[in-house]
């Protein structure tokens, strides 16, 4: 099989632990009789037992390794007997996905950091033309004050590369639009909270920030304004993505982490705030949302620092 397979009894002891998990796990021995927590302590199988409730193709965090995952309830003579997962390593893609995902925010915001010094070059020698110098050097000062701000900013206060350059892109997206996206002059950001890594939070504040700019296209607003803080303790990581764009309809709010939903018929998957809140709750974190109509929107995500100790530990 291509597929690993691990199944436990009720008492979550393994009764199945096929030779392709074994490979995944980079794992050998004979597993069956042991319990399931002893040998892989985050498969998510004993939630199984404890909800009696399917899940179908999650993307979870097991031993390092990113695996899209079935667990099913096992029944026999309308009794609980126990659960089985069977799942595939994504490991591989995932970081692949990463790289090209970092990659791309690059490029993205060299092209439009290109695209707005090209312009300011243009307007600097249009004023040295009219005969108005003095004009294009204070110009030329806070182009080069600016940009110092902005670099220092991310090398001192977002540690992590991929992380900076998707805050770069969506601040000069921004001004492409007429939307202003302000950091935060107190974030922060070091490390990864237990569960999550480089490619989920890329996932999460790039969607939130999309959607954010998606706000905005059923509104003629003069001052748009999208806010964001990403604040770290040695307990929580919080993030929050703030926008005075449009706002969500009360009728669309149940159903907003929805597979599919979207609100965007045009341009809207209906996959953003369903993968954020997978990953929010891969991580253990909690995410909350308020919403006026008209006024706009704040999601606020609350990961905690701190490793999740094993029942019974």
């Amino acid at each position: 099989m291509n597929e690993g397979v691990i199944a436990i009894d009720s008492s979550e002891i393994i009764t199945v632990f096929n030779e392709k998990a074994k490979k995944i796990f980079n794992v050998t021995g004979e597993f069956v009789g042991r319990p399931i927590r002893s040998v892989l302590k985050d498969t998510r199988l004993p939630e199984i037992v404890e909800k009696n409730e399917a899940v179908y193709n999650e993307e979870i965090k097991v031993s390092g390794k990113v695996i899209v995952s079935n667990r099913i309830p096992i029944w026999k003579d309308d009794e609980l007997i126990g659960a089985v997962a069977i799942f595939q390593d994504r490991t591989e893609v995932a970081k692949l996905a990463e790289e090209l995902t970092g990659v791309k925010n690059f490029v993205d915001a060299l092209r439009v950091q290109s695209h707005e010094h090209m312009n300011k070059l243009h307007t600097i020698a249009g004023l040295i033309q009219l005969g108005k110098p003095q004009k294009a050097l204070q110009l030329a000062h806070h182009a080069a004050e600016e940009q110092e701000l902005s670099a220092y900013f991310l090398n001192e206060k977002i540690r992590n590369d991929a992380i900076a350059g998707l805050l770069l892109s969506k601040v000069k997206r921004g001004k492409e639009l007429g939307i202003d996206v302000a950091i935060d002059a107190n974030s922060r950001f070091t490390d990864f909270p237990p569960g999550s890594d480089q490619h989920d939070f890329v996932v999460v504040l790039g969607n939130l920030i999309e959607n954010a700019f998606g706000s905005f296209e059923s509104t003629d607003k003069d001052a748009k304004r999208i806010d964001i803080s990403i604040e770290q303790s040695p307990s929580i990581c919080a993030i929050l993505v703030e926008d005075n764009g449009s706002g969500i309809p009360e009728t669309h709010m149940p159903k907003i982490y929805e597979k599919g939903f979207t609100a965007n018929k045009i341009s809207g998957t209906g996959y953003g705030l369903y993968l954020v809140k997978q990953i929010v709750d891969k991580a253990r974190g909690t995410i909350s949302v308020s919403s006026q109509h008209g006024e706009g929107t704040s999601f606020i995500i609350d990961f905690p620092m701190e490793e999740d100790e094993p029942h019974g530990n």
